[in-house]
């Protein structure tokens, strides 16, 4: 449909609406509304042609248009619910018109009925779907509410660094492992480039693109990206090895076990999972960075990872940092894991 071209007056109010991409919208969007309901009225634009070039939009606009809003969907479900019984009568025959009108009277009681029965019917159906959209609205406001963020990195200068007591440890347990070795949270690279150093096959995965956008110079394969969406990417048993340091300190029991899920996939048979974290007394200890306050949850004690490990196919082992400020946990996996990893909570 070709729009009306623009008044000079609202051309030079253009530049100063696009300021405001949202407000240009819906003055764009008025506009085009106007010029339909003016067509309406004209004649220009009859029933039937703008039911055909809705179902044109239907058929062929991008799945976000035509279903991303329920609101706007139940509007389109709104404009079908009545069925016009008056068929059209035009045809390009001489008598065809004739004839058309004809049928069209003598059924029309007929096809009245039917029509009125149906139209009745997606009324009713309409209705229900309100109701649906508006009890489903008023959940998802309540599920906001106390949605669960998800844990962001938490580390600690002093023990998130290449001269850590931990790194030595975590290396000489992954270095010779077959398969890929991935490090989360890998920040600017400083744990990968000590085990490629050491013959390992590495990369990092870390979601602060900014810290992967400077480490990118030395070591060539980080990523920026989560960690639970990159694990869900990698091939079943893909990995060799997998380190964690600075990701499950701040993790609820649900985000935990979700991860646990996604290594019991990833981690090769045989494979090693080592993880580092903060103990409680550093967690709350008063040079904790901000971030361990907004977490959602709090670390879990060293021996609670052990136990938690073992039920679920691993062989692990527990050291723990000067003043026990930290731990870490090393895994091996087994060769025939259980199927359905657990998490104690």
């Amino acid at each position: 449909m070709t729009a009306t071209p623009a008044s000079p007056e609202m051309a030079e109010s253009e530049p100063a609406a696009v300021t405001d991409p949202q407000a240009y919208v819906a003055q764009v969007m008025a506009e085009i509304e106007e010029e339909v309901r003016l067509r309406r009225t004209s004649g220009d634009l009859p029933p039937k042609l703008e039911r055909e070039l809705d179902e044109l939009f239907l058929a062929h606009s991008p799945v976000a248009g035509r279903g991303g809003d329920l609101t706007e969907a139940l509007r389109m479900v709104d404009a079908a619910t009545f069925v016009d019984p008056v068929v059209p009568v035009d045809s390009e025959r001489a008598a065809g018109a004739v004839v058309k009108k004809g049928m069209r009277t003598v059924l029309l009681w007929y096809v009245g009925w039917i029509t009125h029965q149906v139209s009745q019917f997606a009324s009713a159906v309409s209705r229900t779907l309100h109701i649906v959209e508006g009890r489903l609205k008023e959940l998802e406001r309540k599920v906001e509410v106390q949605r669960v963020p998800s844990a962001g990195v938490v580390e600690l200068p002093a023990v998130h660094g290449a001269e850590a007591w931990w790194v030595d440890p975590a290396v000489d347990a992954v270095k010779s492992t077959p398969g890929r070795i991935v490090h989360a949270a890998s920040g600017d690279g400083w744990l990968v480039r000590k085990i490629i150093a050491a013959g390992g096959d590495a990369y990092g995965v870390d979601p602060r693109t900014n810290l992967v956008d400077q480490g990118v110079l030395t070591v060539s394969d980080l990523r920026g990206e989560d960690l639970a969406d990159h694990l869900r990417a990698v091939a079943p048993a893909g990995l060799g090895a997998i380190v964690l340091s600075g990701v499950v300190d701040g993790m609820a029991s649900g985000e935990r076990e979700q991860l646990l899920r996604l290594i019991a996939v990833t981690l090769a048979p045989g494979g090693v999972l080592v993880v580092h974290s903060l103990s409680r007394s550093s967690w709350d200890s008063a040079d904790a960075p901000y971030e361990a306050d907004l977490a959602p949850g709090r670390p879990l004690r060293a021996d609670t990872w052990r136990q938690l490990l073992d039920q679920n196919g691993y062989q692990a082992t527990v050291s723990s940092g000067p003043g026990e400020a930290d731990y870490l946990v090393t895994a091996v996996r087994a060769t025939l894991p259980p199927s359905e990893p657990t998490l104690a909570r």
